[in-house]
């Protein structure tokens, strides 16, 4: 049995990321049912999704999430370990009896790992926890709580313990070596997998071949981390140079009410916080380059959702030389410009529209395409049920 937990998001956050991580651990365990619980929004376009309906052997239920500091997973509570602890506690005991399980946390605060190693041990039978890590994971190089209990359930805290049965998955392999490098003790207790593409949209697929304007894409919320600062900057000094052969576009929203004028460069509306799916998948469509001037403060830590769009929307990218970006460069070859600075990204849009190479866009294009096949929940199951029987020691095999 595997019962696949979102602790921390509601409604329609994460869905498709989810989604992936569910059909790849059915994709890997066909012989487990798998049980998947959240919130009465999230589960429901879960269940909705017809790559998971396809698999079958998977089912969808309600776990209310805990009121307490919703959207804020970096704060340690009290209160809401006590609603954790209940709601895994309650998950566990519905196994059937004698059956071993795998309890995934799709995402998870500190204290809901201490809360699932306590309901394993009361629940009374054999139980692997795997954690995945998403952008919580940034927490841990934040300044930590004085209260000598909130600092010892913080994250830094529980990633540096041994926990009885727990293993943590990072969704790239550069994640993975970032945090055994700040809390050596986690290495032995650390897995990776790349984060699977989005392929439940490629039917809205279409080629774009190098032509003018020259579209060029930040992808997702317009925030510091993302880069929003040099993008906007990039956008005035190109649009007051070229004029109508290059244009900017934020496949996303912004955080909040932006003051006047602060996307004057930008060639659409820009409506406050995320925009609808399909407004989205248009633009993003439609371009030509993703620019991601990705701060590392952030994505060190963190997978870089608008890189990943890059790769299942075969855009070519102009980006900053971090890890994250550095390790799909090295997986998979010329597929952008790869740079030191911002500096360094403008140069490149520039020789860009210097030269308009459609030829070398489209081989780029190709070597995303070939990256893409390798990051689909299908082609990373192997790995995956690798990750699974070599960290539990056979805690599912023989099950059927």
């Amino acid at each position: 049995m595997i019962l696949v937990v979102e602790m921390t998001v509601s409604g329609t956050g994460h869905v498709p990321g989810n989604s992936h991580l569910i059909q790849m651990i059915a994709l890997a365990l066909p012989e487990q049912p798998v049980r998947v619980h959240g919130e009465a929004v999230h589960v429901r376009e879960l269940s909705r999704d017809p790559d998971l309906a396809a698999l079958g052997r998977i089912t969808f239920h309600e776990a209310p999430l805990s009121p307490h500091f919703e959207g804020r997973p970096h704060i340690v509570s009290p209160r809401r370990f006590a609603h954790e602890f209940r709601t895994l506690l309650r998950l566990l005991r519905a196994v059937p009896a004698g059956e071993p399980c795998l309890l995934v946390l799709a995402s998870a605060t500190s204290t809901a790992v201490v809360a699932a190693v306590l309901a394993a041990r009361l629940a009374g039978r054999r139980v692997g926890i795997q954690v995945g890590l998403h952008g919580n994971l940034n927490s841990i190089v934040r300044p930590r709580p004085r209260n000598p209990l909130r600092r010892a359930l913080d994250l830094r805290a529980v990633l540096g313990r041994r926990l009885p049965g727990v293993r943590y998955l990072a969704f790239e392999h550069c994640i993975r070596r970032r945090t055994a490098e700040l809390i050596p003790a986690v290495a032995p207790r650390i897995d990776s997998i790349p984060l699977a593409v989005n392929v439940s949209e490629l039917a809205a697929w279409q080629d774009a071949p190098l032509g003018e304007p020259v579209r060029v894409g930040l992808v997702g919320l317009a925030t510091e981390a993302k880069g929003i600062t040099p993008f906007l900057e990039t956008a005035r000094l190109f649009r007051e140079r070229y004029g109508e052969r290059v244009e900017f576009l934020i496949v996303g929203g912004s955080p909040g009410a932006p003051p006047p004028g602060m996307f004057r460069d930008i060639a659409h509306e820009v409506q406050a916080r995320h925009v609808p799916r399909e407004v989205f998948i248009e633009r993003l469509r439609g371009l030509h380059y993703v620019f991601l001037p990705l701060h590392p403060s952030y994505y060190e830590l963190s997978p870089s959702g608008g890189l990943l769009d890059a790769v299942t929307w075969l855009k070519p990218v102009i980006a900053t030389r971090i890890p994250l970006v550095e390790d799909l460069f090295a997986e998979a070859g010329d597929i952008g410009h790869l740079c030191g600075s911002v500096a360094e990204m403008q140069e490149a849009l520039h020789g860009i529209l210097a030269t308009m190479d459609a030829g070398r866009h489209a081989r780029q294009a190709a070597a995303l395409r070939a990256a893409r096949e390798g990051r689909t929940p299908r082609a990373l199951a192997g790995a995956y049920r690798d990750i699974v029987r070599n960290g539990f020691g056979g805690l599912l095999d023989g099950r059927r």
